[in-house]
Order: C-alpha cells, then structure tokens, then sequence
C-alpha cells in the first residue's frame, strides 16, 4: 500500500524506504508532538488531536485570544515546508494569511480564520419564493467571480473545489481556506491530493493536468449553484459522486421545480463535461445567470396583450402504422372562457394494459375535459377543476371497466388502461399547467429551450426523494415507469377495484410569457432524449423558419420525429416508433396587426 513520507512529502509504493528519497521510513513518525506553541504559550494536544494531524492539509481549529486559527502540522518533509513557506509569502485578500513555525522534526501552519463563516446557502426559501431565493444566489455568484478572478490572476485554481473551505475576511470578501498549506497551479495535479468526487470536474477526476484551468473552476461553480438551487449543499448529491452518473446531472426542475426559465440552461452549459462547451471564466457564467435572471423577471413583469397562433398535429408514426396499430395520442385545442382564452392538452394512451386501450384513455380524459371547460369557464376555477376532471376521468375508466364486466379481472390484479395529461390554461401573458405522467410543455425562447414540466416518472420521484443518481442509471427503462397517470387501479381491503387516488392528481405550475416566446406540447413520441427528439433539436427546427405557421411547425416537428423511428424489419419485428403529437404556440404582440 502507498504511503506518505514524512521527510519528502511524496507517495512511496515502498512502505519500508522511501522510492524518492530513501528515508527509512519504519521508524517515521508523522504524528505532531504533544505540545503546540501559541504566543507565549503552549497548548496540549489530545492524542485523538494530534491522529487528526496525519496529513499537512489536515487541520484543527485552535483559539489564541480572540483570533481562532487552523493548525497544520508538516512533519519533517523538507518539500511540504518549503512549500508552506513560499504560501506563506503570497499575499491577496483571497488567500488567509498563514505563519509557519518550526519545531523539532517538522513545522507547524496556522492558518488565519475568517471572522465569518460562509454558508450563504442556509436559510433558502426556494420552495416558497424561487425568483428571490435566485436573486439571493446570483449575489453571491458575483461575489465567487470576483474570488476566482483574483486566484486565476495568481495562476491558481480551486483544484479540490469544497463549498465548505471558504471564509470571509474583515472586509467581507471571500477567502480560500483550502490553501493555508500550498496554492494550486493551473495545468498541474500535485502529488497526493484526495480528490472529492461530489464537485471535481471531469479532467480533475481524470488526472488530465493539462486541461486542469479557469474552465475547471467554471464547472465547479456552476455546480455549487445547482446545487444550492437542489437544495444538495454543502455536500453535493448523495452517492458516489459524479463519475458514478457519468456527470449526467439531472434536470434541475426535478429538485427545484420552480426554478426561473433560463437558469437551468445556464447551469447546464456551465457544469458540461466538455470543456469546450462551458463559458470562457466564472464572470462570463455569472454574466449569463444574470441576463437569464433578468430575462425571467422582464416576462413576469410583461403584461401586454399577446395574441396566440395555435397549430397541432398527431399521427400515429410509420413505426405503429406499419404493424397497423391506433394511435393512442389525442390533442386538443379549444377556446375557453370570455377573454379569449385557450385550452390546449396532449394526451398519450398507455399502451401497455390488460383492460381497455391506451387509445380509449386518452380519447375518455380528453373528452372529460371539454365536458367540464366552455365558454363560461374561468381561470381562477382551473386549477381545483382540473383536478376533479383528473379524478372523474379516473373514475370513468374503471366505471368502463366494470360495466364491460372486467371487475373480476382488475380483482386478479391486472392492469387498466392509462394515460398521461398535460394541459394548460392560456389566458394573456400567463399560463398555468397541469401535468400528470411524462408528456411535457417546453418554453422555446430564440436558441434557448426548457422543459417546464417535470415527469411523473419512477426516476423523477425517486431523484426527488435524494436517491443517488447513479442508482437511477442502474434502473435502465424501469426507471421511466410512471408514477402518476389518469388510470389505473387498486384493491380496497376487501378485494374492489379502486382508483389510484394519489397517482390521479396533477402537478401544478403557473409561468409567464412573453411575445417572441414558443410553447410546445407533447408526447414522448416527439422529445425523448436519446431516442426521438432531442429537445434542442426541437429549439433548432422553431429556430430555422422563424416565418412559418405554428400548424408548419407542429408538423415539420411530428416529421422529424418520424424520421427517428425505424419501420419493422427481420431484425426488429416490431420496430422502433411510438405514436407522434405536438401542439405549438406562437406567443404574438397583441398591439400588433394580426396577418390577413
């Protein structure tokens, strides 16, 4: 087993003489003496203290007076005091003041500690006011890019990035308190450092020292905001940290569900695993926080007249056409209420099912909702009516069932009929959404598109609940089993049939819009990552022909997503497809001449 030599501060694979220096290391003791000068005086360290001081960067926290310290203890490495020495002549306001004081067979470091500590994250009131939790956060971002910039002006970085190892000095700036004992070069990995897995960025992890840079600081402070926003500070996701989950952080709406649009794209170049593709420093990261932020609050702040153009289109994909199945997808599109409202709402059947059809849900929960939503409708009644119609629609697909004499069947536990509703009020520049299952609303805003629904799926929920993300991973398609969906039943204590009274309930959710902005709704056959659309495929098609209809755009979209399916085949009996439907909006100036 490597172990540390005392005398040069390298890693011997040698445990008896040291590979670099030849020390004899059977009689080294790396352990501090017992006693540690302070001032004029001497403070007893307990052996328990004195185990804590292995390692030079290991510290305990002292009192002298009324200055508290870090103390390290170097040991007799002629290298680890050398470098401690040369730390201890840089000077920046970013990094503590440190003193080093020798003392037979090695040196002591103490380390200045802040008269504030820096936890800015506690207290968040992100559930209850996500946009001033945001801005709270973007305050301190502005701060870290002041600190980061001072340390790569050093030629220094974060290499072993930790929320906790920061401080404040008598100014109030923010200080590195990882850095008593030595500094961090860009472009080099020192010997024997541990790296924490829960915020490294890839090419630390990978030992890649050339790429090791300002981009490396940029991965970790975009995640250390993500975070924050996850509520996962000061330890970052549970599990075995990132290389576990391959750094594909999940959405950030999953933990933060209210999270401002535009954040989560920002963070997500940010903490790229590609290096190319993060921003240039951690000011240019902040900079796009800030232009997102503002853009969020200018479309809560719009209240013009806006004027919807509306297009949809479903179609059952080659792939289903050709083994002659039904499409079990169903959109609908209606004016409603007395200011020209609108109701919009995709539904995909679940196919599979024992009792009924994915095709008979979908048609059954559509038709419910323009049973329950005409002209006298109004939007304050949305959100409990759309929860009663979730409930009623429900109850209509076990009610078929019943009457269609499959009770003794649902009894024997097999499965009815499903499906997945997403549905949204559209009244002036607001819109409010109801979402059960994996059929999503996404906001297109010029390059940018965001997902503002999060799934009802098995991997969402468990995400939630702070299960690591590697484990989800390792769930391959179990973990996209929905949670949540208008269907289904259960058994009562006495053998009934039931509905699922907690799986019928919708996920709300209230945003605002802008004129320029692009809404789509729509089925997993159309955006699902890594088998259909790409959501940025889709922000690239809205992109590419700014003048054309929302009814050319829905079906330009239903196209390209046709085109990822794959026919059946003798490789592939059943292909590779699913049902396609999409509704657009195009969020128009309602000052504005309306085309003729």
């Amino acid at each position: 087993m490597p172990v540390l030599c005392p005398f040069c501060g390298k890693t011997s694979e040698d445990a008896e003489f040291c590979d670099h220096c030849n020390s004899d290391l059977r009689s080294a003791d790396p352990s501090p003496p017992s006693r540690c000068p302070i001032g004029d005086k001497h403070l007893e360290l307990t052996d328990e203290q004195r185990r804590k001081l292995s390692h030079p960067e290991a510290y305990l926290v002292i009192q002298d007076g009324g200055q508290r310290w870090r103390l390290h203890w170097l040991g007799p490495s002629r290298e680890w005091k050398e470098t401690a020495l040369q730390r201890a002549a840089q000077t920046s306001h970013v990094l503590p003041p440190v003193r080093v004081v020798e003392a037979e067979n090695g040196a002591w470091v103490f380390g200045e500690v802040g008269r504030e500590t820096f936890a800015p994250w506690r207290n968040s009131i992100i559930t209850s006011d996500p946009m001033r939790e945001t801005e709270r956060l973007l305050g301190t971002l502005h701060e870290l890019a002041d600190a980061f910039g001072e340390l790569h002006r050093l030629g220094c970085v974060c290499l072993n990035f930790d929320p906790t190892e920061f401080d404040r000095d008598k100014a109030g700036r923010i200080r590195f308190t990882g850095f008593d004992v030595r500094t961090y070069p860009a472009g080099r990995i020192l010997e024997h450092v541990t790296i924490r897995n829960s915020f490294a960025a890839p090419e630390i992890v990978a030992f890649r020292e050339a790429a090791v840079g300002v981009k490396s600081d940029v991965f970790h402070v975009a995640l250390f905001a993500y975070c924050w926003l996850a509520r996962l500070l000061p330890h970052g996701f549970p599990g075995a940290g990132l290389e576990a989950f391959r750094y594909a952080l999940p959405p950030l709406r999953t933990y933060c569900p209210q999270v401002p649009e535009g954040i989560s794209a920002v963070l997500r170049r940010g903490t790229a695993p590609e290096q190319s593709v993060r921003f240039g420093t951690v000011a240019e990261l902040c900079d796009a926080f800030q232009s997102a932020l503002d853009r969020a609050k200018a479309r809560r702040a719009f209240s013009g007249p806006v004027r919807y153009e509306i297009g949809a289109d479903s179609r059952v994909g080659r792939t289903k056409a050709a083994l002659n199945k039904p499409n079990e997808d169903h959109a609908l599109v209606r004016p409603v209420g007395a200011d020209g409202a609108m109701l919009v709402a995709v539904a995909d059947g679940i196919t599979t099912c024992d009792v009924g059809s994915g095709e008979l849900a979908s048609l059954f929960a559509t038709l419910r909702i323009e049973q329950a939503f005409d002209g006298s409708s109004r939007r304050e009644e949305f959100a409990d009516k759309i929860k009663t119609v979730c409930r009623q629609g429900a109850e209509l697909l076990l009610d078929w069932a019943i009457d269609k004499g499959y009770g003794d069947q649902l009894a024997l536990g097999v499965d009815l009929m499903g499906t997945t509703l997403t549905v949204a009020w559209l009244e002036g520049p607001e819109m409010e959404v109801a979402n059960l299952g994996d059929s999503r609303a996404y906001l297109i805003d010029g390059s940018l598109i965001e997902q503002l629904t999060v799934d009802g799926d098995l991997a969402s929920d468990l995400l939630a609940r702070r299960r690591p993300p590697e484990e989800i991973q390792q769930m391959g398609s179990v973990s996209r089993a929905l949670r949540v969906c208008i269907g289904g039943c259960t058994l009562t204590p006495e053998g009934k049939p039931a509905i699922l009274e907690d799986a019928c309930q919708p996920t709300m959710s209230r945003w605002r819009f802008m004129p320029g902005d692009v809404l789509v709704f729509c089925t997993d056959g159309l955006v699902e990552e890594g088998a259909f659309l790409e959501p940025e495929m889709v922000a690239q098609i809205i992109r590419e022909h700014p003048t054309a209809s929302s009814q050319e755009l829905a079906e330009r979209l239903s196209d390209a997503a046709d085109r990822c399916q794959r026919v059946p085949s003798a490789m592939e009996p059943e292909g590779f497809g699913d049902n396609v439907t999409c509704v657009v909006v195009r969020v128009n100036d309602g000052a504005s001449q309306a085309p003729g």
